[in-house]
């Protein structure tokens, strides 16, 4: 029945009795509508006339007191009410309208506007709607019934997107899946990742309008990853006004697993087949062949075509083995051996054929005919025991072996080889071949075996198990040979290699095997062992002067000694040459060694007869001492030679032992050496120089050439290590010759750009000095760096001269001819001969450094410094102070009329680039280290007060401030030194008791570096004695005591400055 016939019941929902009116009217004047209208007026009885659904529509008004129509639609959707609600308002409002539709509402209507036909459609319309709704909704129910009730899998996805829209039960159970998880998924999703690639590949293909239901077979991954074969259907649907696709699944998992498992069982039946390394044929009975495997076409060296079309009589022997032989490709027949067996063959009986390649064996047996025949005349004896019989008797013996035992092979198989050895059953060998028989391994080894007539011989034996084809030992093979010669040959060159032929010592090998016995010795039982390595004071010049033999006579003669001093548990070894080892491992103190060494050294310094003549020799001795921890044992005989060496270098004749800084030392003076190599061919050194500078400290008169290394590694390098280990090595020869071409060469720059006019001083070492054509090396030099000769200064050591002086005089002339300077360096610390000085073409003397260090305090550096100054001047040479780092010591030497200086209180050794900029710097300005006047200090009465308390010195200053006097002060000796070196002091007053330096002692050393000054001790307290010792000597002019008066201290300071002037008028010491 249609809406237009049957009798509506409608609901209004309306407080305001005006508008329900209106509305009553508007249904009444609508013609062929049949209706009957309920109201009711309030939201909460709205709600109940809803929830009852006894009507067919609803009119709902927006305002209902102080509840809104709006809620009451959205209850009814809320509560799932399915007919059709049509919301009433006062005025217009789009987004009220858009709100309504969303929440439920069939229909908007504006009062005012509402016409009877236009209420009326709006409620056919309405009805309508939801009927078709109803009906839409019942169908799609039956059909989610058959769809979910399914007990084929199924599932929905949409076409385009591929998502999964809905799935049954059969399918949720196949895949693992809830249904929440299935319909988050998408269709590559429930494919394996193998089948996904072919589903994009295909997807369009399946997808087009030609496609047929049928899709193919798929492999579908299930939740818990299984793999699922599924025969797949697809019909396209409209699910939910979307585009899909049905998909219906037919599991075939077992029936795809059993057609596998098929023709996986053929393939390995063809694979048996194949893999068979003997030939396989299968011939029908008319001799035809129907089958080859690969085995049989490599046989036949034919192709399988080929041999499919042979045909191949066979003789019908029964299914026993039988040996035939084939005609192969090339007419070549070939021995095989045949099985044949019936079998069914493609719904056929047919014979099954294999042969097998039987030539190798055929090869094999003849090998093993030869083998036999070389066994039996082989030279060495062979023998065969059974491994698995009781006692391993023998079960064959070659003739070899009869020949080398004496025995026939009736007389020993049967028995143990073990009767060769009598009872001598305790050897070495013995016990190896019953560890070998225990682990069945091999065996190597030397047995003193006896032959049948009872005389011994040396057995070699190699013997070897044999193993059957499980793997066990069956059988073992001996193989011997006498090598009685040969071990008599062993015995005499065994000697001869661990012992010296000379002397009968043991040598170096026999040495290291009982050092390593030693060292064990000592470690287990707690001991020590020492090394003693003497080395004979010069024995080469007996082996020049007199021959070798008679060197070897006294060797022979220092080994018979050496052997006599030590005990019976010890060792003298022959290391080579005049080098002998003693080994003592057995001690149990270290000074132990002591009273042997001190023996061993006396007796080597007896005298020895060689024909006529007495020969006396002594010797030098190195030792260290373990207690067997050593790693390496031959170190302590390293060991011993480092001290060896220390002892050669203190004298000879004596001992010394190994230290710690020892090795260290000579580890390190390795090392360095090879560096240094490395850094003479590479020029990895640098030059500095450090200027020299006149008496005035005004000018630049010359500089020195200074060496400097820095290595990556060990850092800065000392130069004076340096020259020690290139003079020990012979480098100092190279290293001499860079210095020496890279100072004149960089000189020459500096001449060039006016920086400098004066010599570049450069060291030379005696080694090089005394070397053939030293001189014509200088010239070549200059020559190649293109300095004038007057330019270069070398500096010699007093040292040239020992050796041969005159050649040391000669060459000096020559080098003075050449007009280069020459300069003694460090003079006063080494060879200082006067009468040769005197002859020498020197122009200056350098004083050392370790005279200027405390020359204003040391009065013996001091007379020292003045003596060579005087000493020089007398001698027409210039001299140069080395080492000056302070302002006294530059205002004392200068006193003392030193003519130039070098040191750091000028300038530290520089680069050429710092070089170049000091320079430079000094043309433009005069930066000099100039002292003060003299003339104006002596105009000046001088005080120098020296007391360790600052209130002492204070308060005397106070006292004699006033009486014209320049006072000097000093709370410490050495400051008082300085100010003496600085400045002409006339008269001193010094405190007695002081920390450092007591008065007396001060004085006494003041009287000796400037004995014009009036030296007066004021103190509290002092030792009588040695005041008035220094009294007496003079080194005190007067004592004054504390407190003291002040006018009778200032009485006493002018009457010792009245003193001063008187002496120094009469000239004459105070």
């Amino acid at each position: 029945m249609s809406v237009q016939d049957r009798l509506l019941r409608i609901l209004l929902v309306e407080d305001d009795e005006d508008d329900f009116l209106i509305t009553h009217d508007l249904l009444r004047e609508a013609s062929h509508f049949s209706y009957h209208l309920d109201r009711v007026e309030t939201y909460e009885e709205g709600k109940k006339a809803i929830s009852s659904q006894e009507h067919d529509l609803a009119l709902i008004d927006y305002r209902l007191g102080a509840e809104s129509g709006m809620d009451l639609v959205q209850y009814a959707s809320h509560i799932g009410i399915r007919i059709p609600l049509i919301l009433l308002v006062d005025q217009d409002d789009g987004e009220l309208d858009i709100n309504a539709l969303e929440m439920g509402a069939a229909d908007y209507l504006v009062k005012g506007q509402i016409t009877s036909s236009l209420l009326v459609r709006s409620i056919r319309y309405a009805i309508e709607r939801s009927l078709s709704i109803e009906v839409l909704a019942e169908s799609e129910k039956r059909y989610r019934l058959l769809f979910e009730s399914n007990p084929e899998p199924m599932y929905i996805h949409h076409r385009e997107t591929l998502a999964v829209l809905a799935v049954n039960q059969a399918a949720l159970r196949l895949f693992g899946y809830s249904y929440d998880e299935a319909i988050q998924l998408s269709v590559p999703d429930l494919l394996s990742s193998c089948e996904r690639q072919r589903f994009y590949d295909h997807y369009q293909e399946i997808d087009s309008l030609n496609a047929t239901p049928k899709v193919g077979i798929w492999v579908i991954k299930c939740k818990g990853g299984d793999e699922v074969s599924v025969e797949i259907t697809a019909h396209d649907y409209v699910f939910n006004d979307q585009p899909s696709r049905l998909i219906l699944l037919n599991d075939i998992t077992e029936r795809v697993q059993a057609r596998n498992e098929a023709r996986r069982q053929e393939r390995v039946f063809h694979q048996l087949l194949s893999d068979s390394r003997d030939a396989l044929l299968v011939i029908d009975s008319g001799g035809v062949v129907r089958y080859a495997n690969p085995a049989a076409t490599s046989l036949f060296c034919s192709s399988l075509d080929a041999l499919l079309k042979r045909r191949l009589d066979f003789p019908l022997l029964g299914n026993n083995l039988f040996e035939w032989s084939v005609i192969i490709e090339g007419e070549e027949a070939v021995i095989v051996e045949i099985q044949r067996s019936q079998t069914e063959w493609e719904g056929e009986t047919m014979y099954l054929f294999s042969l097998r390649d039987i030539r190798q064996r055929k090869e094999a047996e003849k090998q093993l005919y030869l083998l036999k025949r070389s066994i039996e005349s082989s030279y060495n004896g062979v023998a065969i025991a059974d491994a698995l019989a009781p006692d391993m008797p023998l079960i064959y013996v070659n003739p070899a072996f009869e020949r080398i035992t004496g025995y026939t092979a009736e007389e020993v198989v049967g028995m143990n080889c073990r009767f060769l050895q009598l009872d001598d059953r305790y050897q070495p060998g013995v016990e190896q071949i019953r560890l070998g028989l225990q682990e069945q391994c091999e065996v190597h080894t030397v047995l003193r075996n006896f032959r049948k007539d009872g005389s011994a011989f040396w057995n070699e034996l190699y013997i070897t198990p044999v193993r059957n084809e499980d793997g066990i030992v069956s059988h073992y093979i001996s193989v011997q040979s006498d090598i009685s010669e040969k071990k008599r040959f062993e015995s005499e060159l065994a000697f001869h290699a661990n012992h010296d032929v000379l002397t009968g010592l043991p040598n170096r090998s026999l040495l290291e095997d009982r050092l390593v016995q030693g060292c064990q010795f000592a470690k287990r039982h707690q001991c020590h062992l020492a090394i003693i390595l003497l080395d004979l004071d010069g024995f080469k010049p007996i082996n020049d002067s007199m021959g070798h033999a008679a060197g070897d006579q006294v060797l022979v003669e220092v080994a018979r000694r050496l052997g006599q001093q030590i005990r019976p548990g010890d060792t003298s070894a022959r290391m080579g040459g005049d080098e002998f080892v003693i080994l003592l491992p057995d001690l149990a103190r270290q000074d132990d060694v002591l009273q042997i060494v001190e023996r061993l050294l006396a007796c080597v310094a007896l005298p020895y007869q060689v024909g006529d003549t007495e020969l006396r020799i002594t010797a030098s001795a190195g030792i260290s001492v373990s207690d067997g921890e050593e790693a390496n044992p031959l170190n302590l005989v390293q060991q011993a030679d480092l001290a060896m060496y220390e002892a050669k270098k203190r004298g000879r004749n004596n001992y010394q032992w190994y230290t710690r800084d020892l090795n260290q030392k000579v580890s390190e003076s390795v090392t360095l050496r090879n560096e240094l190599q490395k850094a003479i061919e590479s020029e990895g050194f640098e030059l500095y120089f450090q200027p020299q500078v006149s008496s005035d400290g005004q000018h630049v008169i010359g500089m020195e050439a200074l060496l400097r290394w820095h290595h990556r590694e060990m850092g800065f390098i000392s130069p004076k290590r340096i020259i020690s280990i290139a003079e020990e090595t012979g480098q100092i020869f190279a290293l001499n010759r860079w210095v020496m071409e890279t100072a004149c060469r960089q000189v020459k720059s500096l001449k060039d750009q006016g920086l400098v006019n004066s010599p570049v001083a450069v060291n030379i070492s005696p080694l090089q000095f005394h070397r053939s054509h030293f001189v014509e090396f200088v010239g070549q030099v200059l020559e190649r760096t293109q300095l004038e000769a007057k330019f270069l200064e070398l500096e010699l050591t007093e040292t040239i001269l020992l050796g041969n002086a005159e050649h040391a005089v000669q060459t000096l002339h020559e080098l003075k001819r050449l007009g280069v300077r020459l300069a003694i360096d460090d003079f006063g610390t080494g060879f200082s001969s006067l009468s040769y000085l005197k002859r020498l073409p020197i122009d200056k003397i350098k004083i050392d450094r370790t005279f200027i260090k405390e020359i204003i305090s040391d009065q013996h550096d001091a007379a020292i410094t003045q003596g060579i100054i005087s000493m020089a001047h007398h001698l027409g040479l210039q001299v140069v102070a080395e080492g000056v780092e302070t302002e006294p010591q530059f205002a004392f030497l200068r006193k003392s009329q030193c003519d130039s200086y070098q040191g750091y209180y000028f300038s530290k050794p520089l680069g050429l680039e710092s070089l170049r900029d000091y320079l430079q710097q000094r043309q433009g300005t005069l930066d000099a280290k100039p002292l003060p006047r003299r003339e104006e200090e002596e105009l000046i009465p001088t005080l120098l007060l020296l007391d360790d308390e600052e209130n002492i010195l204070r308060a005397l200053t106070r006292v004699l401030r006033r009486e014209g006097y320049r006072i000097l002060t000093a709370n410490r000796a050495h400051d008082a030194f300085e100010l003496l070196a600085k400045h002409d002091v006339q008269v001193i007053l010094s405190d007695q008791r002081m920390p450092e330096m007591n008065g007396t002692a001060f004085f006494s050393r003041v009287k000796d570096l400037y004995p014009e000054t009036i030296r007066i001790v004021l103190s509290g307290y002092t030792d009588l004695q040695s005041v008035t010792e220094a009294i007496n000597q003079g080194a005190i002019y007067k004592f004054l005591t504390k407190p003291w008066d002040d006018e009778q201290l200032r009485l006493d300071i002018k009457q010792a400055f009245q003193h001063f002037t008187a002496t120094q008028e009469k000239g004459v010491l105070p």
